[in-house]
């Protein structure tokens, strides 16, 4: 149904994004990957077309790796992955400034994936290749341009990170604030205090909203991000009324583990 839903909408990018992030979070990545590559052709102006479609690609190249290690397609998945995430961050995007900082974490979590499966000559300034791993990572992307969107996660301490307290005392960050549509932003933890991590968004305001009705929410949380024991989930939600505030879900980390509750 979905499949069919996109092609009536084939010049519609914004619902093909949102039915290429389902069909993704249901590990339905061929369709997928097919919706976000139209999705690039439609909006190849804008970062996210890339890296939504890079980090697909990477997705299905490491579910297929753990069956044929070194094989071609493999290869070629990660290979195109980690070409349009570089093409993010060597470029110059007005309206999403720091994007490339994140594409370049998620550039160098691929990198090593790709080594194992044979991929070689990677053309990467090797200045920018870094191992950067962490015990929470919390990203938060949305459909809608001309639409701010704010990531709030609350620690064990009490103490909340959001766009006008960006760093907290136990090293948590959150990154630029995109108040223009789609995100991402994100939340980054080093080193966890245990206990629960509460995250919140608030739906500032849209002015793309009368086009397109309610904004769909993607919030991907990683815990042990970059490491051999790294664990993933997502939860989608549509946001209706501006001004509002959502919980989105928590979690609650403890030192070998870490406990997902969604609301």
């Amino acid at each position: 149904m979905l499949s069919n839903i996109a092609e009536m909408e084939l010049e519609n990018a914004a619902l093909l994004r949102v039915l290429a992030h389902r069909l993704a979070q249901w590990d339905l990545l061929d369709p997928s990957i097919r919706l976000f590559e139209a999705v690039l052709k439609l909006r190849g102006e804008e970062p996210q077309s890339y890296r939504d479609l890079a980090l697909v690609l990477a997705r299905r190249a490491e579910a297929h790796g753990l069956e044929k290690q070194k094989s071609p397609s493999v290869a070629a998945d990660f290979t195109r992955a980690i070409e349009l995430l570089y093409h993010v961050v060597l470029n110059r995007w007005d309206r999403f400034e720091e994007i490339e900082l994140t594409a370049l974490l998620e550039l160098n979590r691929i990198i090593p994936l790709a080594k194992q499966a044979g991929v070689t000559g990677i053309p990467v300034d090797e200045r920018l290749i870094q191992r950067l791993d962490l015990d929470i990572r919390i990203v938060m992307t949305w459909d809608a341009d001309l639409t701010d969107l704010d990531l709030w996660v609350t620690e064990p301490s009490g103490e909340k990170a959001m766009y006008n307290h960006p760093l907290t005392t136990i090293g948590g960050k959150v990154s630029r604030d995109f108040t223009q549509g789609y995100g991402p932003e994100e939340y980054l933890l080093r080193r966890a205090m245990p206990g629960p991590y509460k995250i919140e968004t608030n739906f500032f305001g849209s002015s793309a909203q009368a086009l397109i009705g309610a904004v769909t929410l993607q919030v991907d949380v990683f815990t042990h991000y970059g490491r051999p024991n790294e664990e993933r989930q997502s939860v989608t939600l549509r946001l209706k009324d501006s001004k509002e505030t959502i919980s989105v879900a928590e979690i609650r980390f403890l030192p070998e583990k870490a406990k997902k509750t969604w609301k």
